[in-house]
């Protein structure tokens, strides 16, 4: 409960912890044509290593839980935001992409917000920590 205050032009980026899409039959590529429109022949899905070529035009109903995580993940570093709230960023995807995006995450210029069970991940963020137990700061 509470409210939130950002400064005008502030974007904020959410990877939440399950991904879906509303429309599941469409490919990932039009998935993330839609929703970056222009941005994406700038920043094309391709060149960001996050899916195999073969994958790109699968219907993203058939991409298995990973392939869409690591699409969610595509449209969020298209994005660019300013603010980026992660909830366990790291299920779901493999332990080289895990590293590589904790690797970005410590290089990111804005502020990343994570909330992890991921051992490994907590253990090595270089950033502040604040624990919670029962829902309260512990």
């Amino acid at each position: 409960e509470g409210s939130v205050r950002t400064p005008p032009g502030t974007t904020v980026g959410l990877l939440e912890q399950d991904t879906t899409f509303p429309v599941p039959r469409r490919s990932a590529r039009q998935v993330y044509a839609d929703q970056l429109g222009g941005l994406a022949e700038t920043v094309p899905l391709a060149d960001l290593g996050l899916l195999r070529a073969s994958e790109l035009d699968r219907p993203v109903g058939e991409l298995s839980v990973g392939q869409r995580r690591r699409l969610a993940l595509a449209l969020l570093v298209a994005h660019n935001p300013n603010v980026l709230l992660l909830d366990e960023p790291t299920n779901h995807i493999s332990l080289t992409l895990a590293d590589e995006l904790e690797e970005a995450l410590r290089t990111s210029p804005g502020t990343v917000v994570v909330a992890t069970h991921d051992r490994w991940q907590r253990r090595h963020w270089p950033g502040s920590h604040l624990r919670l137990h029962a829902g309260s700061p512990a």
